[in-house]
């Protein structure tokens, strides 16, 4: 599991915070909370009719490749074999995103858990769903400011 889920923009670099999350915002970065909960929103978005998030997360086959090549190292056929479909499946997935069409997941996803906060997890799911609406709200400013630019995106996975 990621522990940053980063907008990265078509000339390839990391988008940072929007100056215009406000004053209490500074030091803080987004894409924190939202990887932790990736299943259940994706399945919240499927129940609301939009795209998953994950369908906008680029995923390197670098890590798989790596995988593979230990597994082949340890005769290790059957992760090995796994690896090899992993990365044909990967090597076919889109690069880049249209902003638009990820900031109709975002709101989607933001009325909801506005309306419905207590489905989150955690001791405190209104804590959670703060934190959760305030790195969405960080995901749609960046993208607006994309999609006015023109540009493309991919949210990209960090460690």
């Amino acid at each position: 599991m990621a522990y940053w889920l980063t907008i990265e923009l078509e000339h390839g670099a990391i988008a940072p915070l929007p100056t215009t999350m406000g004053d209490r915002s500074a030091g803080l970065v987004y894409g924190t909370t939202v990887p932790q909960l990736l299943g259940q929103l994706d399945r919240i978005a499927k129940d609301l009719g939009v795209k998953k998030l994950e369908n906008f997360i680029y995923k390197d086959t670098k890590a798989y490749r790596l995988l593979r090549q230990e597994a082949e190292a340890e005769g290790n056929a059957v992760l090995a074999s796994a690896m090899r479909a992993e990365i044909a499946v990967l090597a076919t997935q889109t690069r880049w995103h249209e902003p638009n069409v990820a900031r109709q997941t975002i709101h989607s996803l933001k009325e909801f858990l506005a309306a419905n906060p207590a489905i989150l997890p955690g001791r405190n799911p209104q804590d959670t769903a703060k934190w959760t609406l305030w790195d969405l709200e960080a995901y749609d400013r960046i993208l607006a400011d994309l999609e006015c630019q023109g540009l493309k995106f991919a949210f990209v996975e960090r460690n």
